[in-house]
């Protein structure tokens, strides 16, 4: 072999290597912008949204305190929602709007605190694939309440946390029923789909795809980032609310087509709520403490909870 070639060959070689740590280095770059941190968030009173609440503590499987806040309904409760937040923004306490509206319909709340946010403890958040925990330790607490018994318990969360809810539906029986608002099939499919927002474009997503796949396992365990929402509804077996707006930019509508899609694949009881326009908590910002104003999006959420009245 000639001089020529050895030095062409070690010139590919480099360059491949090169390219091989650019692809590496990208979903390590976008895994460092939620990963091995807390999220201290503005906290909210009750007393502001016109309920009072009780806060508790709760333990997860994996030995965490979790912060929460239960709310009741003025008379004899249907059952339980449980609700928790997306996956840095807001606290869930900014919910109490939510359990507000609720009451009034007869239904008691808890807020849960996910980890690693504001009073909660943890040092990372967990991009949903362990955030079911945090809905499990809610549940088990309701589950062993004289006042829950053996009401219905139904979960609503929105974006990281409607991933959480339907991951949680498939692990934790007790479950009646999940209510998933801009829920994502994947942390792996919304990273691909939100490469574009850094200034690189969609191919470089799907190029890096396998490396963000290998980088998660490695984190959090190859059997657990297979608990993810798309695969979660084959083993669903309550009835499902996903809503989602058109034009969500931080968790696109195919997130919820490739959902809506594959629970009906699998026959799970599945119901919608769509809106045009990027409203990525599905309710207008402007109702955003006050949902009972806005009432198509309330009116979704009573009607799918009246089934369990």
């Amino acid at each position: 072999m000639t001089d020529k070639k050895r030095k062409l060959i070690r010139k590919c070689c480099i360059t491949l290597i090169i390219i091989l740590l650019i692809l590496i280095a990208i979903p390590w770059y976008a895994l460092s912008l939620f990963l091995n941190q807390r999220y201290e968030q503005p906290q909210f009173d009750s007393v502001d949204f016109g309920i009072d609440s009780e806060q508790i503590m709760l333990r997860t499987q994996d030995d965490l305190n979790l912060v929460a806040w239960r709310t009741f309904a003025a008379d004899e409760a249907h059952g339980t929602v449980v609700i928790v937040s997306g996956i840095q923004y807001p606290s869930v306490t900014a919910f109490f709007g939510y359990a507000q509206m609720l009451a009034q319909q007869g239904w008691d709340s808890l807020l849960v605190e996910k980890r690693a946010r504001s009073l909660s403890e943890g040092e990372s958040i967990g991009l949903a694939m362990t955030e079911w925990m945090d809905v499990e330790a809610g549940v088990n607490f309701l589950d062993g309440d004289d006042r829950a018994g053996d009401l219905p318990i139904i979960t609503l969360g929105t974006s990281a946390g409607g991933s959480a809810v339907i991951v949680a539906g498939s692990e934790v029986p007790r479950i009646d029923g999940t209510i998933a608002i801009s829920a994502y099939t994947t942390f792996t499919d919304v990273y691909v789909d939100n490469i574009p927002m850094v200034g690189l474009p969609r191919f470089i997503g799907h190029l890096t795809r396998p490396f963000m796949w290998l980088q998660l396992g490695f984190r959090f365990g190859f059997d657990d980032i297979n608990r993810t929402p798309i695969n979660a509804l084959e083993q669903l077996d309550q009835p499902l609310l996903l809503m989602h707006s058109t034009n969500d930019w931080q968790v696109p509508f195919s997130h919820f087509e490739n959902l809506y899609e594959r629970a009906r694949e699998v026959d799970v009881d599945v119901y919608t709520f769509t809106r045009t326009g990027n409203w990525h908590f599905v309710v207008y910002d402007r109702y955003i403490q006050t949902p009972h104003r806005d009432e198509e999006f309330s009116a979704a959420i009573l009607e799918f909870l009246a089934i369990f009245e």
